[in-house]
């Protein structure tokens, strides 16, 4: 049977209040937050999931052979069906 890569991306959101002169100012100020830790995402701060196909194989197909002993394996999961 076939095998198939599927990424779960999970995306955490988080608005921030910034003084700035312009939005590109304030987003350059909150990536510097970020980037010095004053700003940390958390479960609390999920928004949104998203699973689909992997980018790493053509459609999420993994080829036949193909060594993916280092990614987390579904074995036996065939929901039900």
């Amino acid at each position: 049977m076939p095998r198939y890569g599927i990424s779960v991306r999970e995306i955490l959101k988080r608005t921030v209040i910034v003084e700035a002169e312009n939005a590109e100012k304030a987003v350059r100020k909150a990536e510097e937050a970020v980037e010095r830790d004053e700003v940390i995402l958390d479960v609390d701060d999920y928004d949104d999931r998203e699973i689909v196909p992997s980018e790493y194989w053509e459609g999420g197909r993994i080829p036949d052979g193909e060594d993916v002993s280092c990614y987390w394996q579904l074995e036996g999961c065939d929901g039900g069906t």
